[in-house]
């Protein structure tokens, strides 16, 4: 966490994952134990019957499930679904949950009740989530399986330990709450000691201080797992990055490798891109090496569990206790009253760009590029572009926040990210506080296409009627000639294809390949069948 760059994506992850208005919304139904109407605030769809558990299971299964159900909070366990480079959920992924130890075990015969969540069949898919119970024996192929303190609200003390809590203090934090100096890592780095075997915040402190170090080897030792020797002597070169790379998962690495191991009874662990492995001994002892022979048919992944980065973000000032997540806080903060706030989507900052002979400020607000110029002066420097003429950076500058065409400012770029971003990963608060005093109805994502496009990915009640009174068509093609109907039909959303026809949109409009959104639904069905 020392470097900008690291803590930018961890918040965005926090903010797209569960963001604040859906926080607020499932903590709140969790609080009065309304378990579905937590799942529907987090975007979750859920498949369960507990009349059918209970004749399938049995009482007792049923009773232990609906427990689990009433304490899951679906918000915290979005922050810690498996994901794509680009944040998006892992296409198809299963996800177990569950409270038991050994899955099975109860009923050897039938299998246990389990949770399990999938996730959408392709990475440009509505970042919704499904929940059903399955028979723990009728889990097939590769599955991640995440711990109690990931989505239960009530493993307080494990939830404590993974944030890098000791009994007095939590990680770079003195017992009296404050902060340790930013980037003051020299002195755990220089005696590599994680402290005594009960003192978690000192062994996370050392483990991002090796790994800030670049000395990913002791970094594991220090989290209490070996590289096996032969493979370190031996591919040394490739193994250090991969070992590198690995490393978020380090912090709860030990400690999640031994709950699978004892949770399915298997003593070696891959991780999902199949290049290392963790073998457990009969001792305890964890060894970490080069996947090769060892690949496993079915099984859960190790490595699949990063540790959370919120006790980072409070030492360098990037998150105030006020902000954490309502159960982070209750498990890093347990005799401190937390006033939670959201935060607020700021305007960008103003920009200086060079216009002709002088310098002008703009600034992205209320969904908008402000100039100092007019409309219609902006729609003449566009027209005379379009004829073969110089455009204005004024001029180039709307440009690039209305299409993202190049050159792109960074900041512009940052926002235009931003603003698609909320709407991809279902934001709705977030996007209609942005879009609150208005939208430019020009505003085109990178395929060309309005924020219309993206009803499938929020909450489309709310939605529609703020985009259509903005002046947002129902038709608009984006490049490839697809409408927002279109678009609808790739997401499989056919609730959102049935209020945009009923809204006035074209049912018998075609894309540049003659298809209509129905024929486009229907193909997109057998894709993902």
């Amino acid at each position: 966490m020392e470097r900008r760059r690291e803590r930018e994506r961890h918040l965005r992850l926090l903010g797209y994952a569960s963001p604040p208005a859906m926080v607020a919304a499932a903590t709140a139904r969790r609080g009065v134990g309304d378990w579905r109407g937590a799942c529907a605030a987090a975007a979750v769809d859920t498949h369960v019957d507990l009349r059918d558990v209970a004749a399938w299971y049995g009482a007792d299964e049923a009773a232990r499930v609906e427990d689990e159900l009433r304490a899951l909070a679906p918000d915290l366990l979005r922050r810690f679904l498996p994901r794509t480079a680009s944040l998006a959920l892992l296409p198809r992924a299963t996800v177990v949950l569950s409270r038991l130890i050994r899955p099975g075990s109860r009923s050897p015969g039938r299998g246990d009740a389990l949770l399990v969540v999938t996730l959408p069949p392709t990475d440009h898919h509505p970042q919704r989530i499904e929940l059903r119970v399955t028979n723990s024996r009728s889990l097939r192929g590769r599955w991640h399986d995440l711990p109690d303190w990931c989505w239960d609200a009530d493993a307080v003390a494990a939830r404590r330990w993974a944030y890098g809590a000791s009994a007095g203090r939590i990680a770079w934090h003195s017992p009296d709450g404050r902060p340790h100096p930013q980037g003051g890592t020299a002195a755990a780095v220089s005696t590599g000691d994680p402290g005594t075997a009960d003192d978690r915040a000192r062994q996370v402190e050392t483990v991002a201080a090796l790994l800030a170090a670049r000395r990913p080897v002791a970094a594991y030792e220090a989290a209490g797992l070996a590289i096996d020797a032969d493979a370190l002597r031996q591919q040394s070169a490739w193994l250090l990055p991969v070992l590198a790379a690995h490393a978020p998962a380090l912090p709860v690495l030990a400690e999640e490798t031994r709950r699978l191991a004892h949770r399915y009874g298997t003593a070696t662990w891959s991780s999902q891109d199949g290049r290392l492995a963790v073998e457990v001994a009969t001792d305890g002892r964890l060894t970490v090496r080069p996947e090769g022979r060892y690949v496993p048919a079915a099984g859960p992944y190790v490595f699949g569990v990063p540790a959370p980065a919120d006790v980072a973000l409070l030492r360098w000032g990037d998150l105030a206790p006020d902000e954490l997540h309502p159960l982070v806080h209750e498990a890093l903060f347990p005799e401190r009253t937390q006033a939670w706030r959201a935060p607020e989507p700021a305007s960008g900052p103003p920009m200086r760009i060079r216009c002709g002979r002088d310098w002008h400020l703009v600034q992205v607000a209320a969904g908008r590029l402000a100039t100092m110029h007019t409309d219609e002066e902006l729609r003449g420097e566009f027209l005379l572009a379009g004829l073969g003429g110089s455009i204005g950076g004024c001029a180039a500058a709307v440009r690039a926040w209305r299409t993202g065409a190049k050159p792109v400012p960074k900041e512009i770029r940052k926002l235009r990210r931003d603003l698609f971003a909320r709407a991809f990963h279902g934001d709705t608060d977030g996007l209609l506080a942005l879009l609150a005093d208005g939208i430019d109805p020009d505003l085109r994502d990178n395929r060309g296409g309005t924020l219309m496009h993206w009803l499938s990915w929020v909450d489309h009640q709310r939605v529609l009627p703020a985009l259509v009174a903005a002046g947002l068509g129902l038709d608009t093609p984006d490049r490839e000639g697809q409408t927002p109907l279109h678009a609808a039909a790739r997401a499989l959303a056919t609730k959102v294809m049935e209020v945009l026809i009923a809204a006035g949109a074209d049912p018998d409009a075609v894309d540049e390949q003659g298809r209509t959104a129905a024929r486009l639904l229907a193909a997109v069905r057998r894709e993902t069948t």
